[in-house]
């Protein structure tokens, strides 16, 4: 019995592993390109090809690791279930939090085109494939990791690649907390939605384009409105999930 385990074990350690490389290399990508000397040819096109190149590495590494073709872990990593439940239940407390922020804030004026197209769209789509749909998928469907410990790994990492957002140590420490316990909390979303990746996609973005579109903080660290408004998003996803998702069996 020994025996047979220890290819399941070495094999979990790998992956894990893997995984571990390619969220490491997540951070720095982005710097590296730079340094490198990569210009940008339209905004954001650094951070673009930088994100592509992590999710790349991710699935170059933990399929090597698992032996799986990149198609496999991107079925794996639930961005190819549908997204229409997840749709309607995320317009149920979007709806009332935009209302909110149209009567109770003010529209920023300093955000543009790209900033939208980036930060609010395309940006909270790959981190939530990259950090939850293939790094979490990784750890608990294939290496066999536990709920906690796998939404916990990618988080920390996920908070540390905002820590720029930060100018001095109290800020960079808040900004790097409040995303990696959102990391946590998308990484909840993933697992309780029976891998659909959907529902933490349609989060990230519905506060990231809220953040964005009004006044509510230049950071994560955010306003007493804009924290007020992220908290009641997240309290009636929880409360809506546990009402309309049954919960995932133990070895799911």
């Amino acid at each position: 019995m020994q025996t047979r385990s220890r290819p399941l074990e070495t094999r979990s350690v790998l992956i894990a592993a893997a995984v571990v490389l390619a969220l490491a290399w997540s951070v720095f990508s982005s710097d590296v390109l730079k340094a490198i000397g990569m210009s940008s040819l339209f905004p954001y096109s650094r951070a673009l090809v930088a994100t592509l190149s992590d999710i790349a590495v991710m699935l170059l590494l933990v399929g090597l690791a698992a032996a799986h073709s990149p198609g496999r872990l991107l079925r794996l990593s639930g961005v190819i279930a549908s997204p229409a439940k997840p749709f309607v239940w995320s317009a149920l407390f979007f709806g009332p939090a935009l209302v909110a922020a149209i009567l109770l804030g003010t529209i920023a004026s300093d955000f543009t085109g790209p900033d939208v197209v980036w930060k609010g769209i395309a940006a909270p789509f790959f981190e939530e494939l990259l950090y939850r749909g293939l790094a979490i998928g990784a750890l608990m469907r294939l290496a066999g990791w536990r709920l906690l410990p796998a939404c916990l790994l990618p988080a920390i990492f996920f908070g540390a690649i905002h820590a720029y957002q930060g100018g001095t140590a109290q800020e960079i420490a808040g900004a790097v907390a409040i995303t990696g316990i959102g990391g946590l909390y998308f990484g909840w979303l993933f697992w309780r939605w029976h891998w659909n990746l959907w529902p933490a996609i349609f989060v990230h973005m519905g506060l990231n384009l809220i953040w964005m579109v009004f006044a509510l903080g230049e950071t994560a660290i955010g306003g007493w409105l804009g924290n007020a408004l992220r908290a009641a998003v997240i309290l009636a996803s929880v409360l809506l999930t546990i009402r309309m998702v049954s919960k995932p069996a133990k070895n799911a």
